[in-house]
C-alpha cells in the first residue's frame, strides 16, 4: 500500500488549494491537521537534507518491552528497508525498537496503559500483540485490500480502557469510489469474540461503560444552533447502556471521560486572520450544559490543535503546534490548566506540512 503515501500527497496539495479559496470552518478531521497551521502564517523554514538511514537513530527488531510503551511514530528515513518500513515504539524507560509486521503505511493502536497494540498484517488481518512478551494473538477481522488510513477518512483500530477489547471499523469503496465505512465492530482481545454495532454516524471514543458513538442531525429547535448530536454508549457486547444530546458547538470534536460523565471541547474563534483557542469547555453530559471552561497554561507560542484523550477523570492529553508549526504533546490539568509536555521525540522524522509528524504519532502510557 506505498502507493497510498503518494495519494496522499496528491490529495493533500489539492485540498489544500481548496482550502485557500473556501471557509475555515469546512475544515475539520485530521486533514485540518496537515493544513491547519497554514493559517498562522508561520516562517518559512528550509529542511536541509538527511541522508537515508541514520544509524545512530536506527532501533533494532523488538516485539518486547519491559516497561510501558510511550507512544509509537512513522520514521520519515526515506527507505524501504527495516526498520524505516515499520513503525518505532518508545517505550517509558527509553527502549526503542521497531515492531515486527507493523508496516508504517497501516494504522497501529496501542492500549492505554502501554501494554497492547494492534495493527493490520500483511495478510490483511487484525492482530494484537502483547509488549510485555512479544506475544502476537491474531484476531479473526481481515480488512480486504487494506486500508485507506486515517487522513482519507478510515477509522484507525481503538482499544478499550481496559485494553480488553478493541474497536475495528472496516471500511470499502462504494461504486463511485467513495469510502465506505462499515458498520462498527467491537472485538473480545482474549478470545476474538466480536459484536457489530448497529449503523452508526461517527466513532467518539471509549468509556468505562463502553463505546460512544455520535450521530450529527440538523435542527430548528435549538435557538443559535444548526445541528445537534445524539450519543450513544454500547456495551462491549453490543447493548445501548446510555444515551445524551449535545448542542452542536459543544458536540464537535467532543471527547468522553472515561466515566462518561464529562466531555471536553476546544473552543476556537475563527477571525480573518487566525484561529484563535479560547479554551477546554467541559460539559456534563447528563444536562446538556458547559460546566466550566478551562484555559490550557501552555508554553508562549503554543496553542491546542485537537483533544486526543482524557488522562483520568481530572486532565486531557493535547496536541499542540508552535510558532513554527512543528508538534507538541501536553498533559492539561483540568483543575489548574497546568500543562505538563511528553516526552514524544522523534528526531528522524521531517514534519513536512504533506507528511505531518502529528498524524504518525500514537500514545500509549502517558502517567510519569
Amino acid at each position: 500500500m506505498r502507493y497510498l503515501r503518494y495519494a496522499v500527497a496528491a490529495a493533500a496539495v489539492a485540498l489544500t488549494a481548496a482550502w485557500v479559496i473556501g471557509p475555515v470552518s469546512e475544515v475539520t478531521g485530521p486533514l485540518s491537521e496537515v493544513i491547519g497551521p497554514i493559517i498562522g502564517k508561520p516562517p518559512v523554514r528550509f529542511v536541509q537534507p538527511r541522508p537515508a538511514r541514520t544509524p545512530s537513530l536506527m532501533p533494532d527488531r523488538r516485539g518486547s518491552y519491559a516497561s510501558p510503551v510511550r507512544y509509537a511514530y512513522v520514521p520519515a528515513c526515506q527507505d524501504d528497508l527495516d526498520p524505516c518500513s515499520h513503525w518505532i515504539l518508545v517505550s517509558s524507560d527509553g527502549e526503542r525498537g521497531w515492531l515486527p509486521g507493523a508496516a508504517d503505511d497501516g494504522s497501529l493502536a496501542l492500549s492505554p496503559d502501554g501494554r497492547r497494540a494492534a495493527y493490520l498484517n500483511a495478510d490483511e488481518r487484525y492482530v494484537v500483540v502483547d509488549l510485555r512478551t512479544g506475544h502476537v494473538t491474531p484476531l479473526p477481522i481481515r480488512q480486504k485490500g487494506g486500508s485507506v488510513g486515517e487522513m482519507f477518512g478510515a477509522q484507525p483500530p481503538l482499544f478499550s480502557l481496559d485494553g480488553r477489547h478493541l474497536l475495528i471499523q472496516l471500511e470499502h469503496l462504494d461504486k463511485d469510489t467513495e469510502l465506505v465505512l462499515e458498520r462498527p465492530l467491537i472485538v473480545n482481545v482474549r478470545t476474538g469474540a466480536p459484536h457489530r454495532l448497529p449503523a452508526v454516524g461517527e466513532v467518539v471514543g471509549w468509556t468505562s461503560a463502553g463505546l460512544m458513538t455520535k450521530e450529527t442531525r440538523r435542527t430548528d429547535d435549538v435557538p443559535g444552533h444548526v445541528t445537534s448530536a445524539a450519543f450513544t454508549v454500547y456495551s462491549p457486547k453490543g447493548k445501548v447502556v446510555r444515551r445524551f444530546a449535545l448542542p452542536g458547538n459543544l458536540a464537535a470534536g467532543a471527547v468522553p471521560s472515561p466515566s462518561g460523565r464529562m466531555t471536553a471541547t476546544l473552543a476556537r474563534e475563527v477571525t480573518p486572520d487566525d484561529v484563535t483557542g479560547l479554551g477546554i469547555v467541559l460539559t456534563g453530559t447528563s444536562t446538556g450544559e458547559p460546566a466550566r471552561t478551562v484555559a490550557p497554561r501552555l508554553p508562549a507560542g503554543r496553542r491546542a490543535m485537537r483533544i486526543l484523550r482524557w488522562d483520568g477523570e481530572h486532565a486531557v492529553v493535547l496536541r499542540t503546534t508552535g510558532p513554527r508549526g512543528e508538534t507538541g504533546h501536553h498533559v492539561v490539568d483540568l483543575a489548574t490548566g497546568a500543562a505538563r509536555p511528553l516526552d514524544v521525540r522523534m528526531d528522524d522524522v521531517v514534519n513536512l506540512p504533506l507528511q505531518p509528524a502529528a498524524l504518525s504519532v500514537v500514545l500509549g502510557s502517558v502517567r510519569q
